[in-house]
């Protein structure tokens, strides 16, 4: 089995990222690509921030992303299709459905090294390290996730409002 390479892996989904189909080979790319998360883990430098842009253009963005326990990130959207993998830890993905008056709790899903899964555009989910400990992973979007207009849901109105950092930082939930 080949060892993974950071830089190798972002050429082959900037590549997949052009295809007629590129939902279905991002995806292909990361399931493969995770099937060995202690490869990834090793290849993976020592990021300082929680949430790294690793590459982004018009097509494609991939970013780096730990979480941490006592943090749970607030529902959110990505407004394009989002793979993600994990490769350390695992996350708990609590999911959304929006209705007129209020936010309504889906689904939790635990995604644990070698986990891959694919959120719709249109998708409402909220984030947490699980097991009191932190996770990291690769999160790949097809579109340029720093330039999207997101939007952050308030987790008792459902409200959308403008993914902004101040705005984040007012709804996350933080527990010690």
């Amino acid at each position: 089995m080949d060892e993974f390479e950071l830089d190798r892996f972002i050429e082959q989904l900037r590549a997949a990222a052009r295809d007629d189909a590129a939902v279905s080979r991002v995806r292909e790319l990361m399931t493969a690509a995770f099937r060995n998360p202690a490869s990834i883990r090793a290849a993976m430098p020592d990021y300082e921030n929680d949430d790294e842009i690793l590459f982004e253009d018009d097509n494609l963005s991939i970013w780096f992303v730990r979480f941490v326990p006592g943090l749970h990130v607030p529902p959110h959207d990505h407004r394009t299709t989002a793979t993600i993998g994990v490769y350390e830890g695992a996350e708990d993905n609590h999911f959304y459905l929006r209705e007129a008056d209020r936010l309504v709790h889906k689904s939790t899903r635990r995604v644990g090294p070698g986990d891959v899964i694919v959120l719709k555009p249109d998708g409402i989910h909220s984030v947490e390290a699980a097991a009191g400990q932190s996770s990291c992973g690769i999160h790949v979007y097809l579109a340029p996730l720093s330039r999207i207009e997101r939007s952050l849901f308030d987790w008792d109105s459902g409200e959308a409002r403008p993914f902004t950092d101040e705005n984040y930082d007012a709804m996350k939930r933080v527990s010690r």
